[in-house]
């Protein structure tokens, strides 16, 4: 199957309207699709990708599909484009990282996605280095966006730390009637303490109960946190901006990549000379 990027930009009111023919489709090795448009700042509106099958439903990215971009706010959402997605079949690595970094780019200044899964490579890119918030979701596509514009607002608000990013949604959708009522106060787990100022942090743990967040509100107030001799980080991968944050708050860190588990980096203050 042809990995697809082509661009198709249409308005509609608010909806999951995909009348009109269907997004054209190319080789992976065609130009990446231009930007959406971005929005006017001043408008303060919200932008979320939501990721359908032909049906309307959200699916996987590891699935056939088609990217539709939504700008708006509260029960009021514009479809401002849209693009078929599917990943050729044997993928390398650097050919996904590459068609998964033309996607962020075309989606420009939305980093928020609604698909039917978010667990994987794909996923881990998204997450951990391109900063976007994934979730998936059930129900109409007018539910979910306002559902999802809500709770992300609300962590926005709270800076990650007591938003509702719905461990709740990850196992029973966030739309329509089967999305139950979220807490207010969600807290991100601490880091488990090993005793004698060792902790580990499992970010794809916290990111599988938590959706919403990405490797950054993980990690760095941990890494700022300054109460520790050292921080076992498990993850995917590591995250693209880790190596130099690292360095910029003086520490050092080694890593290795363990078969069933992932990368785990051994994050240490230098020793005193």
């Amino acid at each position: 199957m042809p990995c697809s990027t082509t661009w198709k930009s249409r308005r509609t009111r608010s909806g999951c309207s995909t009348s009109g023919e269907p997004p054209a489709r190319h080789a992976l090795g065609a130009a990446a699709p231009p930007p959406f448009p971005s929005s006017d700042a001043a408008r303060n509106v919200m932008k979320i990708a939501v990721h359908t099958d032909a049906a309307g439903r959200p699916v996987s990215l590891y699935e056939d599909g088609v990217i539709h971009l939504y700008e708006g706010g509260g029960d009021r959402w514009s479809k401002i484009g849209e693009f078929a997605f599917a990943l050729p079949d044997g993928a390398s690595i650097p050919l996904v990282r590459g068609l998964v970094e033309r996607v962020a780019a075309s989606l420009r200044d939305c980093r928020t996605l609604i698909s039917g899964d978010r667990n994987g490579y794909i996923y881990s890119l998204l997450g951990q280095e391109m900063g976007f918030s994934c979730w998936t979701s059930e129900g109409s596509v007018d539910d979910q966006l306002a559902m999802v514009a809500r709770r992300q607002s609300e962590m926005t608000a709270g800076q990650g730390a007591s938003a509702c990013a719905t461990a709740a949604c990850a196992s029973s959708g966030c739309g329509g009637r089967k999305a139950p009522a979220c807490g207010p106060d969600v807290e991100v787990p601490p880091p488990k303490d090993l005793g004698g100022g060792r902790l580990r942090v499992d970010v794809a743990a916290v990111m599988r109960q938590l959706p919403g967040l990405n490797s950054r509100q993980i990690l760095i107030p941990v890494l700022e946190g300054g109460a520790f001799s050292e921080i076992e980080v498990i993850c995917d991968h590591l995250p693209r901006w880790f190596a130099a944050r690292i360095a910029q708050l003086g520490l050092e860190y080694t890593s290795e990549t363990l078969l069933g588990v992932g990368v785990v980096a051994t994050v240490t203050r230098p020793a005193v000379q």
